[in-house]
């Protein structure tokens, strides 16, 4: 299509992939002005892509474990070395729109998480806490020696401490390994410098590449047979309601490819029901913020 593209069988092309746009618009009709190669402004929302955990593995239980692999993938080095520094960092759920939770919480916000608070479903840090952001790293190279201090913290305190030859291991002498699969080539390049930081952590990482099929096979139910893939993090659209709980809720857990991640929290199945409830925009914007904090806090995803 891109060939067809150049030699003008076609005059519009939306352009998706940074490598390309960086390196391959220097075609002749380019260079004579046939072509415009033009970026358009826009407000859409992010689509929430994310490295995302299989909650249903036991290693991935503690929110500790999450996070050290999370500050373990270098977004700023890839955005510079391997994405052209074509993008931004995905923080929110509901990136780019006024759904998107930031700062501590709102006084509109902490009405809604207060009640939840009092059930001792949310911890009361939740109201004063910052919105979590994905960890900051540098850019001069893929292994960000701070962020590996920190995220071996975690993982001692997790109980995963380094044994023999130096891989992480629990108190049952099991090594902690995380899988990640992937049916694109075009990810080969960008997970295997975070599979390369897992395994200086101590953690057996590796990239198994699979076909479409067998993809589909394992990251679906009824099967869920993964540990970590890239996916986006489902949001709804610009009025979410009750679509969110195909993703977010307790009763879709184990039953639904868009709630790939096992993922199930009390607190969220409430927050999911009072977006249904919203009987305006100013309500619905404070719930999804109020429910944007929640789901960030539990670490679950890795943003891309």
């Amino acid at each position: 299509a891109f060939e067809g593209f150049k030699g003008g069988t076609y005059t519009f092309r939306q352009e998706n992939s940074s490598k390309s746009w960086a390196t391959q618009y220097d075609f002749p009709l380019v260079a004579s002005g046939e072509v415009q190669k033009v970026e358009l402004a826009n407000g859409n929302k992010a689509n929430g892509q994310a490295f995302l955990f299989n909650l249903r593995r036991d290693k991935f239980k503690d929110p500790k474990v999450r996070e050290a692999i999370g500050l373990m993938f270098n977004f700023e080095w890839s955005n510079q070395t391997l994405f052209y520094g074509l993008y931004d960092r995905i923080n929110s759920i509901w990136e780019n729109t006024a759904m998107a939770a930031k700062g501590p919480a709102s006084p509109e916000e902490t009405a809604v998480l207060q009640p939840l608070i009092d059930e001792g479903l949310l911890p009361a840090t939740i109201l004063t806490d910052e919105a979590v952001m994905g960890a900051v790293s540098t850019v001069e190279s893929a292994m960000d020696r701070k962020n590996l201090r920190a995220a071996s913290a975690l993982l001692d305190a997790a109980g995963w401490t380094v044994g023999e030859g130096g891989m992480r291991r629990n108190a049952k002498g099991e090594v902690l390994k995380v899988e990640f699969i992937e049916d694109s080539p075009a990810f080969e390049r960008i997970i295997s410098p975070y599979v390369e930081n897992l395994r200086a952590l101590g953690v057996d990482a590796q990239l198994v590449m699979v076909d479409s099929a067998q993809l589909v096979q394992r990251v679906d139910p009824p099967s869920f047979d993964f540990d970590i893939i890239v996916g986006n993090a489902m949001n709804g659209g610009y009025e979410p309601g009750a679509e969110l709980k195909q993703a977010w809720a307790t009763v879709t857990k184990d039953n639904s490819s868009r709630n790939r991640m096992g993922f199930a929290h009390p607190a969220v199945d409430k927050l999911l029901d009072l977006v249904e409830a919203a009987k305006t925009r100013e309500e619905l914007d404070v719930v999804v913020q109020a429910l944007d904090r929640v789901l960030r806090a539990q670490k679950v995803w890795v943003p891309q």
